[in-house]
């Protein structure tokens, strides 16, 4: 079974792991909002390269996968076990609301969309549907990308070690020669900027994971030009 074939499974494996595999409903009872949902249980069956798995949660417990509004989800531990052979331990943080799959960060990981802009009222973090873009015939879903020919300038203060994200252009033509670039810059208090790092890219390429050191940068801005996509996008805390 493939990472497409696995794709429904995997979207909804976040959200079902809480209540198959980890903490039950006392995760949502706490701090989320508990609805009732109509599914479809029974008679699914899972096959992980050509192997029947039965899911089973941390006390050995058959769990069964269910179908919500057009998608199949599978608990997250099941899942985790069925692609690794069990090697990958899965942990649920209760003061952190945060799941781990195999390793625990060393630092604290934040949406970039999560952190608020410094007045900039006209640019936006997209998230959801709004963030989706195409590559040829393929979209992309992530859970966040900055609008391309923008500037964002975040007050960081220091508290962050680097920024974690991918870079590509969208394109649907073949043969498009669009490109585009995003810079970092550290700022200080009298909006002189300093160029930290910069990415470029062309129609075509293949999407590229980009790190940029932000260790001392108490003020960020991030500028998107042309029709660069700069997305799930990641700030890491000091450790």
């Amino acid at each position: 079974m493939n990472k497409d074939t696995l794709k429904g499974f995997a979207m909804g494996a976040l959200t079902v792991a809480l209540f198959g595999s980890l903490v039950g409903t006392a995760f949502a009872a706490s701090t989320g909002k508990l609805t009732n949902i109509k599914v479809i249980s029974g008679g699914i069956k899972l096959f992980v390269d050509g192997k029947l798995i039965k899911p089973t949660d941390g006390n050995g417990k058959v769990v069964e996968p269910f179908i919500y509004d057009g998608t199949t989800y599978l608990p997250l531990r099941a899942l985790s076990n069925a692609l690794t052979n069990y090697e990958k331990p899965v942990n649920w943080d209760s003061a952190t609301s945060s799941i781990y799959v195999g390793q625990a960060p060393v630092a604290a990981q934040t949406d970039l969309a999560d952190l608020k802009t410094y007045n900039n009222n006209d640019v936006n973090v997209r998230t959801g549907e709004e963030a989706a873009f195409q590559l040829l015939d393929k979209t992309i879903t992530p859970f966040n990308r900055l609008d391309s020919y923008s500037s964002f300038t975040y007050m960081l203060h220091s508290n962050y070690s680097q920024i974690n994200g991918q870079f590509v252009i969208p394109y649907t033509s073949l043969g498009d020669d669009s490109t585009g670039k995003v810079y970092f810059y550290s700022v200080d208090k009298k909006g002189n900027q300093t160029l930290i790092q910069e990415y470029s890219a062309e129609a075509g390429d293949d999407p590229v994971s980009l790190t940029v050191d932000l260790r001392g940068v108490e003020i960020l801005v991030i500028q998107t030009m042309y029709s660069g996509a700069f997305y799930n996008a990641t700030l890491t805390g000091i450790n």
